[in-house]
């Protein structure tokens, strides 16, 4: 394989190859570890036969990491799943699961607030859902929507009207009963202007929510509360994405806020909610320590006594802790220490199944004229070789990606075609536009070693074009505040993605949407989202979603570039999960304690 490329593509290998060999042994990852990522990643086939031919690496080195892993791929425990599946829980006494046990949750960033009105990011998300439940949950394996405090509903013929009706015994964790009430409240608290709410549009399609948002209503006719257990929801008009939507109602009680600042009373540091945990105390930038809620409506959960969501915000850190047992858990691992993991027995591996995170680049059609023209927007993406920059960059630690939505996907469109290689063609569109010469601000976080890396080709890449790229590279709180406010040119992530729902992307990318910070604008796009957002029939969307693909893959607002790997890692000493792109521990209430 080593002569059928070029001399300047080898030493690009070799020299990505010592940068990322260097990089990762500050970090405590061994040559052999490194050698064995590379050979089970997805350009094993190209990499090491050019690392052989230019010596850096051995017939030995590369036999060796071919061979296979000692103690197998993922862990020794028979049954364990490692790209899918769930791990039941262990039979105690009667036929029931075990109760008891506290586990040590290990992240990298802190989160911003517990106030589930206003969190916006996975940390504080996740510790929200903990702390207050969801009104309809998404089911971790599927994504579709599963019954939580809202046991079931009734979707009317027009689909216009959801009646809910809620779980028989739902009280917040102060013993108080959790009634239809507290979901309006909670509805008409997010859908409130001065709330702020990051979640307001998800519900504006409720009929007269959008009046009592810009404050020319005092009440949403399209809520209405039947009884103390049943709610109607009616939108506008059909709105598919409802009950996905409905997974960020956490609900709060009337109770104890009525009339009070929903941004920032004092209930927010020590909040009663109904979910499987009890907010106990935060150290921030240290610990966060919940406990069982004796009052939850799942009867017998949670199993576990509570958890401790622990900030670790150095990754080599993170893993010792792993090794050493200071945590039993994380989503935050790095793939390139999964072997070193593998070998402990008392941890189990599980790699995340694709579309957790799809790199590439978002184009600022507000912020630079050029970016405007399809054919710019186009020629950067047909620049640049994800094929290469997956095998020569990433060494096969990643992979290409093909839009928004990943395989495996009810929405995604197997008969999309991407968006060829072609820097001939790309110069042609360049010099039809007539933007030679230009330059462009392309921004992503420093520290990030693999976005850096993409950047750096991308520089490769465009100067072909006579496009300048200039470099940007900011601290993530950076980032994320430039993406929030659209102040970018050219940005990585893309701040546009699809993880749950494709009704995800017309708030990012239709027109004068609240989140549309890119200026992007097609009125076929717009339409065929809103029909899929009006169409209720899931086979029916991923028809209309196709076409959606289809049609951002031609405009290119967004370049959906490469996948980004992932793996979680848990002690043996708990079972009950299931693998998902959400987090490894988005159920925790089912979670038992075996060791």
């Amino acid at each position: 394989m080593a002569h059928r490329i070029s001399q300047e593509r080898a030493e690009t290998i070799i020299r990505q190859f010592h940068r990322l060999e260097a990089y990762f042994a500050e970090r405590g990852i061994g040559r052999r570890q490194f050698l064995r990522l590379i050979a089970a990643g997805s350009a094993a086939s190209t990499v090491l036969p050019v690392l052989v031919a230019c010596g850096a690496a051995s017939d030995k080195d590369v036999a060796d990491a071919t061979a296979p892993a000692g103690g197998g791929t993922a862990t020794s425990r028979p049954g364990s799943p490692t790209t899918g599946g769930t791990q039941p829980g262990t039979l105690g006494t009667g036929g029931a699961p075990k109760s008891g046990g506290t586990i040590i949750i290990g992240t990298l960033g802190e989160a911003q607030t517990i106030n589930p009105l206003l969190v916006n990011e996975t940390e504080g998300t996740w510790r929200c859902r903990m702390l207050f439940g969801e009104f309809v949950e998404l089911d971790p394996a599927s994504l579709k929507p599963s019954p939580g405090i809202a046991k079931e509903w009734i979707v009317s013929d027009d689909g216009r009207e959801v009646t809910f009706t809620l779980q028989d015994n739902v009280t917040f964790s102060d013993g108080t009963p959790l009634t239809a009430k507290d979901i309006e409240f909670t509805l008409y608290a997010i859908l409130k202007k001065e709330t702020a709410s990051p979640h307001a549009a998800r519900f504006l399609p409720i009929a007269g929510a959008s009046a009592y948002y810009e404050g020319k209503a005092d009440t949403i006719s399209g809520i209405q509360v039947i009884d103390d257990k049943t709610i109607k929801l009616t939108t506008a008009e059909p709105y598919a994405a409802l009950l996905v939507n409905l997974r960020h109602l956490r609900p709060l009680p009337k109770h104890l806020l009525d009339g009070k600042n929903l941004r920032e009373d004092a209930f927010f540091q020590n909040p009663v909610g109904a979910g499987p945990f009890m907010f106990k105390s935060w150290s921030t930038g240290q610990d966060f320590v919940a406990v069982r809620n004796p009052h939850y409506w799942e009867e017998g959960k949670p199993y576990l006594d509570g958890f401790t969501h622990r900030t670790i915000p150095d990754a080599q850190t993170l893993v010792i802790a792993l090794q050493t047992g200071q945590i039993h858990g994380t989503d935050y691992a790095q793939p390139t220490q999964a072997e070193d993991l593998q070998k402990e027995e008392h941890l189990t591996v599980l790699t995340v199944p694709p579309g957790k995170d799809i790199n590439g680049w978002s184009f600022s059609q507000k912020n630079v004229e050029a970016l405007r023209d399809v054919r710019v927007r186009r020629a950067i993406a047909m620049a640049i070789d994800t094929e290469r920059f997956a095998s020569d960059f990433l060494l096969g630690l990643g992979r290409p990606a093909n839009g928004p939505i990943a395989p495996g996907n009810w929405a995604y469109n197997e008969n999309l075609k991407p968006i060829p290689y072609d820097p001939a063609e790309a110069k042609r569109l360049v010099e039809e536009a007539g933007v030679s010469g230009l330059t462009l601000k392309f921004t992503t976080n420093a520290g990030n070693h693999l976005r850096e890396d993409w950047l750096t080709f991308t520089q490769q890449s465009l100067a072909e074009l006579g496009i300048t790229v200039q470099p940007d590279l900011k601290e993530w709180s950076q980032v994320v505040q430039s993406a929030t406010e659209g102040t970018f040119e050219v940005i990585c992530p893309t701040w546009a993605g699809a993880t749950y729902d494709p009704d995800e992307l017309f708030d990012a990318l239709g027109t004068d949407k609240p989140r549309n910070v890119f200026g992007y604008s097609n009125p076929e796009f717009d339409e065929v989202m809103q029909k899929g957002r009006t169409t209720l029939d899931l086979d029916e969307r991923a028809k209309i979603y196709a076409r959606a693909q289809e049609i951002l893959l031609a405009d290119v607002p967004v370049f959906y570039a490469w996948d980004r790997p992932f793996i979680y890692v848990v002690s043996k000493d708990y079972e009950g999960y299931t693998n998902n792109i959400i987090t490894l521990f988005q159920d925790l209430q089912d979670w038992t304690y075996v060791g």
